[in-house]
Formats: structure tokens, sequence, C-alpha cells
């Protein structure tokens, strides 16, 4: 035997020059995956990712290499994804043996890529599941990272290839499921730092400064998500409604008067807290009469 019969990676562009689009040229470049170069209209930011992820820099017009490569990246805004998928066929670099994969979460590839679909071989979604901000560090990091793949046959083979080979994790989703996705994504993620930007809120007024009520509370937070990863969210739950204490979500509920803003938050997400709580059974299970009263005072 002269070989494996393994396919090799598909050559492979990407498109942009944000944190995503250097995170993945660089990954996919460590995980074994030719790729060509990364363009971008600025000239600097074309540079400065392409340094970083290790791969050639393009900028200008986009570049003859286009002809070579198989699978094109867009990691751009996803409000351009059709509009700069348009102006790359438009070049006539982009055919039918290309396969596009864009990278917004809420949008499926038929939505953002159904004006050229007709025009190259395959479309699909490839999204990271992971709060990307600084494209040198997640280009290493990303491996056991889940993507969301989305896509026509060929598309969705391509996009979960490439994860494969930057180790990360595919999550299989169809089209009518995007929209969930991304929603689900933003409460694990933004909507964290939403609520720990509030929590910190809290306790700034009663004159602990903003500064000094982060950092006491960022380490209680990785806490519990520790506790989530290890025992999932309903095993993972700690704290007073988790108890049963009606008596101290009253004190909770007395300190947060005349901060509605922040009340509505605390209310909201002690109810969803209820529901968890309500989940657990046998002798660990907190008194339900107390937790009814919880819901009373929550309402």
């Amino acid at each position: 035997m002269t070989g494996t019969g393994k396919k090799p990676n598909p050559t492979t562009f990407v498109v942009g020059a944000g944190p995503v689009a250097t995170a993945l040229a660089g990954a996919l470049r460590l995980g074994g995956v030719p790729v060509l170069g990364l363009w971008a209209r600025k000239p600097a930011a074309a540079r400065a990712a392409g340094s970083t992820a290790g791969v050639a820099a393009f900028s200008s017009a986009p570049p003859d290499i286009l002809l070579e490569c198989g699978v094109v990246i867009l990691a751009v805004r996803d409000a351009v994804i059709g509009e700069v998928a348009q102006m790359l066929l438009g070049t006539g670099l982009i055919n039918k043996r290309h396969v596009m994969l864009h990278c917004a979460g809420a949008s499926s590839s038929g939505e953002v890529l159904g004006n050229v679909r007709d025009q190259i071989a395959g479309a699909g979604t490839m999204h990271p599941l992971s709060a990307i901000a600084d494209g040198k560090t997640a280009m290493r990091t990303l491996k056991g990272t889940v993507f969301g793949v989305e896509g026509d046959e060929v598309g969705k083979a391509t996009a979960s290839r490439l994860v494969s080979a930057m180790g990360g994790v595919v999550l299989s989703l169809d089209s009518a499921q995007m929209a969930s996705y991304h929603a689900a994504a933003a409460l694990a993620s933004n909507y964290v730092v939403a609520a720990l930007d509030a929590a910190a809120a809290v306790l700034a007024a009663s004159g602990v400064s903003p500064d000094d009520a982060a950092r006491a509370l960022v380490p209680l937070a990785e806490g519990a998500l520790r506790n989530v990863s290890a025992h999932g969210t309903t095993g993972g739950l700690t704290g007073p409604i988790r108890r049963g204490d009606v008596e101290t979500v009253q004190r909770h509920l007395d300190a947060l008067r005349g901060q509605p803003n922040l009340v509505e938050i605390y209310r909201a997400l002690a109810r969803r807290a209820c529901e968890i709580a309500g989940r657990i059974d046998g002798r660990d299970a907190p008194d339900r009469a107390a937790l009814d009263a919880i819901r009373a005072l929550l309402q």
C-alpha cells in the first residue's frame, strides 16, 4: 500500500481580519489545513491578522490565489456576508468548484448565502461556540470548542471536516434551529456578562467600588460554572432558593428596593432558579411549600 486512503484537507482561504477570522485562519493552519491566505479591505488589518495567524495576507482587490482554493470562509460581519459573497462571485475568482462557509451563528447558510448558492459547490455555517475577543489566543485554544455546523450536504460535510481538523466538536444543526442556537449562546455567554454586571452594580450600590465588586464576584461565577460542568444545571444549583430559604430571598428583595432595573433582573433569574430547584427530588429536594412561598415573593 502506498497511502492511507485518507482524504486530504481542502485548501482554504479566509475573508476577514477580525478576531474570529484570525483565530480560524491560525487554528486551521495549526490543524494541518492548507490556508492559502486571508483577505480584508483594510491593508493594516489584513497584515496584522495574517501575521498573527501565520498565513499570507492580501488587501485591496481579492487575490487570484482564490482560484486555487476549495473553501472560502466568510468571517465578516453578519450583515455583510451576502454582499461580500456576491462581490467575490463578481470577480470571477469563485465558481462552481468552491464551497462557501460563513461564521454567523444566528442565520442559516440558506439565508445569507442563498443569493449565490446556485453558483458554487456548496454553502454552510461554521460558527465557533466561543467568546473570541483575541484571535492570537483563540487560535491555540479552539481545540475542544463546539462549532455549530449547518448547510447543504456539501457545505455541512466540508465544515465538519474543518472543525475536526481544528480539534473542535461538531454540533450538527438544521436551518430552523439557528436562531434558537444563537439565542442560547447569547444567554450562556453575553448575558452571563450582563448578569455579572448587574451583580456588581448591586454590590456597588452598597458602597463597594465597582472594580472591587467585579473582582470579588468573578471567582464565584467561575465556581458556579465548574459546578455546572461537573453536575449539570440541576446538580450545580446552590444558594437560598436551592435551600428553600424564604427569609433570605425576602432580604435580597428588600435590599434591591428602589432599583427597579436590578430587581427585575433578580426576579427573572430567581424564577428560573425556582424551576431548577423544583426538578430536585429525593432527600435533597427543597421544601415544596418554601419554594411556593419564594415564587409568590417573586411575582
